[in-house]
């Protein structure tokens, strides 16, 4: 459950506060939103998000910073980079880069998506 205020945004969740995560068409993992946009309309979303194993494409459509809270995050980049996330580990990406995603084990990170 989120709570939002024009101060603050505060989220209790449980296993039941994910909803699937729809990307082209497709269910891409599950989410939980804290927050789906900024002051005065600017564009921010702020959530959960949780995987199990598996890989897609995944075009950055605005910048988005990742910290890895459980598990293993491939992303292979267009240029041939490969980064990997693992619990604590914080990357930023700009938007408009594109990627595959492979997750390797379940896998759970807290997103901020601005730009």
């Amino acid at each position: 459950m989120t709570t939002q205020t024009a101060e603050y945004a505060r989220s209790l969740i449980t296993a039941e506060d994910f909803e699937p995560f729809v990307v082209g068409g497709e269910a891409i993992g599950e989410v939980h939103w804290i927050r789906t946009e900024g002051a005065e309309g600017a564009t921010l979303a702020v959530g959960l998000w949780r995987s199990e194993p598996q890989s897609f494409p995944y075009p950055f459509t605005a910048d988005e910073t990742i910290h890895a809270l459980e598990g293993e995050l491939v992303i292979d980049l267009e240029s041939g980079e490969k980064v990997t996330l693992r619990p604590g580990d914080i990357a930023s990406f700009t938007k408009g880069t594109k990627s595959t995603w492979t997750v390797t084990q379940p896998f759970k990170k807290l997103f901020v998506i601005s730009g």
